[in-house]
Formats: structure tokens, C-alpha cells, sequence
């Protein structure tokens, strides 16, 4: 054994008081001795703990509390400082657990206090493998088991009962001897002395019972009906209670009695008090109504005016004069001659109201807010804008800000603006006529398409052979010695169309003969005219605009953007700004490129806050 820092362990003694006699066990930190105290006979045991470390230390202190709870007959000391951890045991003479546990009879006592130490242990997470557990004689003779020394160990709950199971499964075998306390004079003298009492008072009430003592029923009109069942049951009088209703009388004073005063009754008999107690009434609806009517309606329903305070109408817009609110509410139940306070309008002062964002919303939606915001719309402008028509562009006064109820707003709402061509078409050509030739058999042979020479004035072609009557082809007539020239028109028929110069039975198409020798009718030439494509709008040039703009004191909490709108789409042109750094601040960009009408859009959080025109 080696002597420590501070001296509490040498090789012969611990904590100089314990003379170490030999070693038993080592186990872990825990080292058990047997040592020798002065004024002990016997040996002791000692458990000394090594704690070197803050578990060490944390698990010692559960012990100690475990022995604490327990509180072990065996255990003589703990000692928990710095350098000394240790537990002292004396030896207990007895039965130990498994001798108790073999015998064919156990006693219902000691059975039934083993298994409350069984529980104990079990809660301290403990098993009775961990204890040495004696069976020592008591004070009173029984026999009680004791724990004689406890090993340090850190169980669970279920782990603990389950092995304190197993250690008492020998009691379901072998018989149990019921215990069955001897009789003595102190057990059988207090019911001696209750059937003597019980004797007595049952013969005084029956004296009583059958010559009661007469007194006079005093009187307790106009008394509260608790004083007047006091004063009755002194007298000998049982006393019960009947609602009634008295005019001009208190809730709860008695107002009839029953039998009536100076009346000589025994004692013990019944005497019924009326107690003024009227049904509760409703409180009616005095909200709006003038100090007459509130007056009025409260005198029908037998209620009092309590204390009446003047308030601000304005934000309930009531009438100086005129009830705002009551205690209790309307309909609430009360007692007739109850008080009811009362709130009344000092009349309605200067209302402050304000707009939400108008920007971005139809002139009907705004004009609904406008209105239930207590506001008027006065002025309506019109402003061109690439926005949809009628939509609000801007608002007066700005979102947020405090005006006066019936205030004028100003409005500016988008119209379509209309841009001309950019170059006049001129005029237009109209379209040539659509003629429609007449349908014609298509001929056998083919028709030739060589010129044939001009014909004189006389009307005949010079070489010519003329084709007999009845004979039909291009360029011949109907009747000999008359010829016709065969000229082809500018333009072609459709399909199933003869062309200009051919015949049908003596009727002719245009440029063919009239049935007339040497008549001829020229063919009138179509012209071919072609409509003028309309010239391409030139491209919209871009255009340099000037951000300007001062954001309110009062701007919504959040993060502020800025964009611009313009033929291109949307895009940023500040964005994500704090509003507390952008509150009162102004913006300022020069130099943003757009094109068409543009529009610059503030939003908070991503909602349009305000827009204005990009100049």
C-alpha cells in the first residue's frame, strides 16, 4: 500500500483512524479492506474508492445516494472529500437471503418486507445480488431483512427488477404462514368504551325525541336570510330556504317566514324562510342611444345608471352624447337594482386615414379603396402609357400618408395613345376586272397558233382558200366568202374555256365576227397591273431617360426595387435595397437606355409600391 499526498492512506492505516488488517477484494477503483477501529470488537470492512477522474468521482456520489435512500443497517460511515472515498460496514449477524429463501414455511411478514427492500433496490438501480442481505430479529420479535453491505453498481430499472425476479422466484414454492396479531386489553377497551357511548346518546335522544323542549319562533323579517337561519337553528329550529321576491326590498333578505314569529314550536322542527331572490333579468342593448333613452330603458327593466365615462367617438364614429359601449353587455343576466356603467361619446374629432399602393391596380378597384378609406376622388387625369388602359399610374396623396376623413385624391390613369404611319402609302391601285369566259365544247382538232396575215378593207386574205359552208375552225365564219382574223388575247381562260377567236355554232367570242361578210370586231387588250408592297415600319430607335426619384419617410418594411418597363420587357435597375436605407433617401441614374414609352416601377417585397413615367 503506498502513502498518498495528503497523508489519509499509509501502509498501515487509512485516514489514520483504520488499521488496515488485510486486503479482500480489488476490484476496478474499488479496493475492499479489513481494518480494525478502536472501540470495535470485530473487524470491519472498508471500501475504499480511487477517484482520480470526474466519472470516478460523479459514480461515488450515486452510490452515496443509493446508500442514502437505502440506508443500510450495516453501514457504519461515509466519506466523500478530495483524497479520502470510502464506506465503512460492520458485520450483522443473521440468516442470510439464500438459507430464508430454502425453508419449506417463510412468514407473511418477513416475505412481504423482502420484497418491499426488493423494490428499493430496484428503484436505486440496484439487484439483491448486489447486497448482502441478513435476516435479523427486530425489536418486536420479527424477523426483517437487512442489508449488510451493498456492491457499488449501475443498473437500469428493467435490468434490476429482472434479476430481482429471478432471486425471488423460490417464494412461489413452499407454503406462507398468515399472520394473525395477539389480542390485548388495549385492543378490546376502545370498543367497550364505543358501545357504552353509543348506549348512552341513544338513550338521551330517545328522551328528546319523545319530550322535546317548546320554544318561541322569534322573528327574522327584513334580517339576510344567513343571520336569520343562524338565529333559528340556536333556538333548536331546522331551518330551509324559499326564493321569493319583495319590492324594495334587498336580494337576499327574508321577507316571509313560516311559521310566523311568537309562534311555540318543539325544537327540531322546520321553519321555512322566504329569501328575496327575483329571477335575473336580461340587460338590454344600450349601444347609440342618448342619456334619456339609456334612462328610459333601464328604469323598465328595474336597472340602475352606474358610473358613466365620457370617451373619444371618433374611431366609432358616434354622436357626442349618444352610448358606446356597456358593462355589463347586452343580454348578460342581472339582478333587479343592479348598477350598469356606462361609455359615452365625447363626440367624433378629426379622423386620420391613409391609402394602400393605387399604382398598377383598374380605376374601378382604386376608386373601392379610395372609398372605404374615407377618402373622395376629385381629379381624374389621363396620361398615354404602354400600360393597360385605365390603369392607375399615380395616386395623390402618396401610399402611407396620414390625411383627414373626406380628403381629395388625384389620380392618373393609362389611355392607349395612337401613333400614325411613319410615311404615307399614296394610293393604291384598284384591282383589274375578273372576266368569266363562257363554257365551250373543247374542239377535235388542235387549233394552230401561226399568225394568219391581216385582211384587207374588203375583208378577204389574199391566197386564202375559203372553207365550205358549215365547216368550223379559228379564224373562219359561219357564211362563205367572209373571214375573220384569229387573234389570241392577252389573257387565258381556265380549264374547259375556249380562247378569244374560236366560234360555237355562229355565236362568237370576243374578236370573232358578227355573221356579217367583211365586219370585224377588234379583241380589247387586259392590262397586267401590279399593287405596290406597303413600305416596312422603320425600327424604334433608342432613347437615354433619367432616374429621379425620392423615396417616402414612411416606406414599408422590406427590400426595394426599382424597374424599368419599355418595348424590351422589365429590368433592374436598383434592386434589393433595405427600406430602412432607402426611407427618405433619393434615387439617381443617368443614362438608362430605353425604348418606346418606358415606366419606372418601385416595388417592396415584390409588390408594386408606386410607378411614374420615364423622362
Amino acid at each position: 500500500m503506498t502513502q498518498s499526498t495528503d497523508g489519509t492512506q499509509s501502509a498501515d492505516r487509512i485516514d489514520s483512524k483504520y488499521e488496515v488488517l488485510s486486503e479482500l477484494v480489488r476490484e476496478g477503483h474499488l479496493t475492499l479492506y479489513s481494518v480494525a477501529v478502536q472501540g470495535q470488537p470485530a473487524p470491519l470492512r472498508l471500501g475504499w474508492f480511487a477517484v482520480s477522474s470526474s466519472a470516478q468521482r460523479s459514480s461515488f456520489h450515486r452510490y452515496r445516494s443509493a446508500l442514502k435512500a437505502l440506508a443500510p443497517a450495516g453501514l457504519l460511515d461515509v466519506v466523500a472529500r478530495p483524497g479520502a472515498y470510502y464506506t465503512v460496514w460492520k458485520p450483522l449477524e443473521g440468516q442470510p437471503l439464500s438459507a430464508f429463501l430454502a425453508l419449506p414455511v417463510r412468514g407473511e411478514l418477513p416475505v412481504q418486507a423482502l420484497r418491499d427492500l426488493a423494490t428499493g433496490l430496484t428503484e436505486q438501480g440496484y439487484a439483491l445480488t448486489d447486497a448482502e442481505v441478513v435476516f435479523t430479529e427486530a425489536e418486536n420479535g420479527q424477523v426483517e431483512p437487512q442489508i449488510g453491505y451493498l456492491v457499488p453498481a449501475e443498473r437500469t430499472f428493467d435490468e434490476a427488477a429482472a434479476l430481482n425476479a429471478q432471486v425471488l422466484a423460490p417464494l412461489k414454492k413452499g407454503r406462507l404462514r398468515r399472520h394473525r396479531p395477539a389480542l390485548s386489553a388495549w385492543a378490546v377497551l376502545p370498543g367497550l368504551l364505543f358501545l357504552g357511548g353509543a348506549g348512552y346518546l341513544g338513550a338521551q335522544a330517545a328522551r328528546i325525541y319523545l319530550n322535546p323542549p317548546v320554544h318561541e319562533v322569534g322573528s327574522v323579517l327584513g334580517k339576510p336570510a344567513e343571520t336569520g337561519a343562524r338565529t333559528l337553528a340556536s333556538a333548536g329550529f331546522r331551518v330551509v330556504y324559499a326564493d321569493g321576491e319583495g319590492p324594495g326590498q334587498p336580494v337576499g333578505t327574508v321577507i316571509a317566514q313560516d311559521p310566523p314569529a311568537g309562534t311555540s314550536l318543539p325544537a327540531g322542527r322546520q321553519v321555512t324562510l322566504t329569501v328575496n331572490n327575483p329571477p335575473p333579468l336580461q340587460v338590454p342593448k344600450l349601444d347609440d342611444l342618448s342619456a334619456d333613452q339609456v334612462a328610459v330603458a333601464l328604469a323598465e327593466n328595474r336597472l340602475t345608471r352606474g358610473q358613466v365615462l365620457t370617451v373619444d367617438g371618433t374611431f366609432s364614429n358616434t354622436p357626442k352624447g349618444r352610448v358606446i359601449a356597456q358593462l355589463p353587455a347586452a343580454g348578460a343576466t342581472a339582478q333587479r337594482g343592479d348598477a350598469v356603467t356606462l361609455l359615452v361619446s365625447g363626440g367624433v374629432g378629426s379622423k386620420q386615414t391613409w391609402l394602400p399602393p393605387l399604382t398598377g391596380l383598374s380605376f374601378d378597384d382604386a376608386r373601392d379603396l379610395v372609398r372605404r378609406a374615407g377618402l373622395v376622388i376629385t381629379s381624374v387625369k389621363q396620361q398615354d402609357s404602354s400600360a393597360r388602359e385605365n390603369t392607375v399610374l399615380t395616386q395623390s396623396p402618396a401610399p402611407y400618408a396620414k390625411v383627414d376623413s373626406g380628403s381629395p385624391v388625384t389620380l392618373t390613369v393609362a389611355t392607349v395613345g395612337f401613333t400614325g404611319p411613319s410615311q404615307s402609302a399614296g394610293n393604291l391601285p384598284l384591282p383589274p376586272p375578273v372576266y368569266v369566259a363562257p363554257t365551250v365544247p373543247t374542239p377535235a382538232d388542235p387549233v394552230p397558233t401561226d399568225p394568219l396575215p391581216a385582211t384587207d378593207q374588203g375583208g378577204a386574205v389574199p391566197g386564202a382558200t375559203v372553207p365550205e359552208t358549215g365547216q368550223q375552225g379559228a379564224g373562219q365564219t359561219g357564211t362563205a366568202g367572209q373571214t375573220t382574223p384569229a387573234q389570241t388575247s392577252a389573257a387565258q381562260t381556265n380549264a374547259g374555256q375556249t380562247n378569244a377567236g374560236q366560234t360555237n355554232t355562229g355565236q362568237a367570242n370576243a374578236g370573232q365576227t358578227t355573221g356579217q361578210a367583211g365586219t370585224t370586231q377588234p379583241v380589247t387588250p387586259q392590262t397586267n397591273t401590279t399593287i405596290p408592297a406597303t413600305p416596312p415600319t422603320p425600327a424604334v430607335q433608342a432613347r437615354s431617360v433619367t432616374l429621379s426619384y425620392a423615396f417616402p419617410a414612411d416606406l414599408p418594411s422590406g427590400n426595394v426595387d426599382i424597374v424599368v418597363r419599355d418595348l424590351d420587357g422589365e429590368r433592374t435597375v436598383l434592386g434589393n435595397t433595405p427600406s430602412s436605407s432607402a426611407a427618405g433617401a433619393s434615387a439617381q441614374q443617368d443614362g438608362i437606355q430605353v425604348r418606346g414609352d418606358a415606366t419606372f416601377i418601385v416595388r417592396v417585397n415584390g409588390q408594386e409600391f408606386t410607378s411614374f413615367p420615364a423622362r
